[in-house]
């Protein structure tokens, strides 16, 4: 064979194993992040109140398909074994869109909506007798789409909305000693309900929510004394281009990190999923899309550094599948 005709052959197989190596780096695919895991046992439903005990996670009530009929089952999923276990029946009248928080091994559920008017009571469940015991009501006007957390031993309930489209910015502070709430100052930009709400070491984190037609977008830190607004939840500028703005949207925190994933965007019920790091204050995307369903007003929890998403409804359509997320990007 001829010199020249040599140097093109070798020429042709540099580029076609260079192009193999290319290609095959580019279709390396990334490890699964969300993977399904035990079914939730009882009827498929949404807007269920939760709240989270050492590696169990407790959900209560909510709305089911037949009907709209509202519940007032107590449910726990443990984190170790992935098992769900029936508990003692909630005490209050029937519900959803109400609210919970957990205060050492008790949990806290109040307010919401019975199909007919708001409510403002509220309980607390011993996790170690399996009993209700009601507490005093929620000092502010009765409202659902609530939200909660607990902090540094005091539970923490605010926002929300009422049957008239009344939204609110209050805050209260409950002290499970005095059985007491405490009005606190608040200086949000927005009133809104259905936002979200999670806890990074000694601050919590919230935002998103519904407010007047509008997904607001500002975002705020508390650290059980002051409220600091952070950079907003939509961003364009020279270091970040992102909108993390939604509602109805289920929120847990991993390590140091808050997660967000599900619920209603701009652009209608999403799956996408976005970390918030407090020590850049900014939402990296970048993780794994919700694998089940698209769906808003799910539970969810974060047990043995692993978050989970269960129920939840998209349209006409309920679900009593259950998911685990496991961060490794």
């Amino acid at each position: 064979m001829k010199k020249k005709n040599w140097l093109v052959l070798l020429l042709a197989c540099t580029i076609a194993l260079t192009s193999f190596q290319s290609c095959s780096s580019d279709d390396t695919e990334e490890p699964d992040e969300w993977f399904r895991t035990s079914v939730f046992l009882s009827t498929p439903r949404n807007g269920s109140a939760y709240f989270t005990i050492g590696d169990q996670g407790y959900l209560v009530g909510g709305i089911i398909k037949t009907n709209n009929e509202r519940l007032k089952d107590t449910w726990s999923f443990d984190g170790s074994d992935k098992t769900w276990s029936p508990k003692a029946e909630f005490p209050g009248d029937i519900r959803n869109s109400a609210v919970g928080f957990a205060i050492g091994t008790e949990g806290f559920v109040g307010t919401g909506w019975n199909g007919t008017s708001e409510l403002k009571d509220f309980y607390k469940y011993n996790s170690t007798t399996d009993t209700w015991t009601k507490i005093a009501d929620f000092p502010g006007e009765a409202r659902f789409g609530a939200v909660a957390f607990s902090l540094g031993g005091f539970g923490y309930v605010g926002l929300g909305t009422d049957n008239n489209d009344k939204t609110y910015g209050d805050f209260y502070k409950y002290d499970p000693t005095a059985n007491t709430w405490t009005l606190l100052a608040t200086n949000f930009t927005y009133k809104k309900a259905y936002a979200f709400s999670f806890v990074i070491g000694n601050n919590a984190y919230v935002g998103g929510g519904y407010s007047n037609n509008a997904l607001p977008e500002d975002f705020y830190k508390f650290d059980g004394t002051t409220w600091t607004q952070l950079e907003d939840l939509a961003r364009d500028d020279d270091s970040y281009v992102y909108d993390v703005r939604r509602y109805n949207t289920a929120a847990f925190a991993i390590g140091n990190y808050g997660y967000v994933t599900s619920g209603r965007s701009s652009s209608g019920i999403t799956n996408t999923t976005w970390k918030y790091d407090p020590s850049l204050d900014a939402w990296i995307d970048g993780h794994q899309e919700f694998l089940g369903s698209t769906r808003e007003k799910a539970v969810s929890f974060s047990l043995n550094n692993k978050g989970y998403v269960a129920t939840g409804i998209n349209g006409t359509s309920y679900f009593d599948d259950n998911w685990e997320f496991i961060p490794v990007r």
